[in-house]
């Protein structure tokens, strides 16, 4: 219990949204670390938020953000701009930060989907602020839909679903079993354009620090290796454009797939 002084580890144990991973984590995970009502509790906050994991979704949003310059870029080459969904936003740090910082980003259309109205309701505000202090013309919708919604939807299709440039998916599947996972990369696979880039992330099971999660937080994710996660990629992906990487600590792995050109 004297570790919960710490606010990063009360939010994580307490789980104030019914789950792990909200956006207030995922907030605390970038600012200050040295919050707490005292030295012990800012010392033990700022220790548990150097342990790899955290570094891991650090390097996270420096992977998404360049992978949102990137893809942007490439559309706008093309003379049309980038369409671009994301299931689970959360507070959509790597979008605050690619608007403020990425004068591309003009060229973006976003659809962003979370399942919990808190969430929702705060990143529409943190977005719609950094529009407006940046002047960005950026379209951003945001849907409340859950896993579950999305998949009964696509179990059954109205006409054509809209098609986009780049589909990502940043931490559920860190809570999820292979069978969703890989239903949900089908549906995403499904959503791209051609030549769209479809990428999704996980811890790997080599995470160091996944007993003191599990045992001191009650925190725990569904880790896969970079083969068990390469059996996830969509039934009707090219093999030759599917690749797994990690990136920084190695704790987070990446899977990226390319759709052809030809769709």
């Amino acid at each position: 219990p004297f570790v919960l002084c710490a606010p990063f580890i009360h939010r994580t144990f307490y789980k104030p949204l019914g789950y792990a991973g909200d956006y207030e984590m995922v907030n605390m995970m970038i600012r200050d670390p040295y919050e707490g009502g005292s030295i012990f509790a800012k010392i033990l906050n700022r220790i548990f938020l150097s342990t790899p994991p955290v570094e891991a979704h650090r390097d996270r949003l420096v992977y998404l953000i360049q992978l949102l310059r990137e893809e942007t870029l490439q559309s706008r080459r093309r003379g049309r701009p980038t369409r671009i969904f994301n299931l689970g936003c959360g507070p959509a740090k790597e979008i605050q930060d690619f608007l403020a910082d990425h004068d591309v980003c003009r060229d973006a259309h976003f659809t962003l989907l979370d399942f919990n109205d808190e969430t929702l309701a705060y990143t529409s505000k943190v977005l719609g602020e950094i529009k407006r202090r940046y002047d960005r013309p950026t379209q951003i919708q945001l849907m409340k839909k859950s896993v579950n919604q999305l998949i009964k939807e696509a179990s059954k299709p109205v006409g054509s679903p809209a098609k986009y440039d780049l589909v990502y998916c940043a931490g559920l599947f860190d809570y999820l079993p292979d069978q969703v996972c890989k239903r949900l990369m089908n549906i995403f696979y499904d959503l791209l354009a051609p030549g769209g880039l479809l990428v999704a992330t996980n811890v790997d099971d080599s995470n160091p620090s996944k007993n003191w999660m599990e045992y001191a937080l009650d925190w725990h994710l569904v880790y896969r290796t970079g083969q068990q996660f390469a059996t996830l990629a969509p039934g009707e992906a090219r093999p030759d454009l599917v690749k797994v990487r990690a990136v920084g600590t190695g704790v987070n792995i990446f899977i990226e797939v390319r759709k052809p050109e030809n769709g």
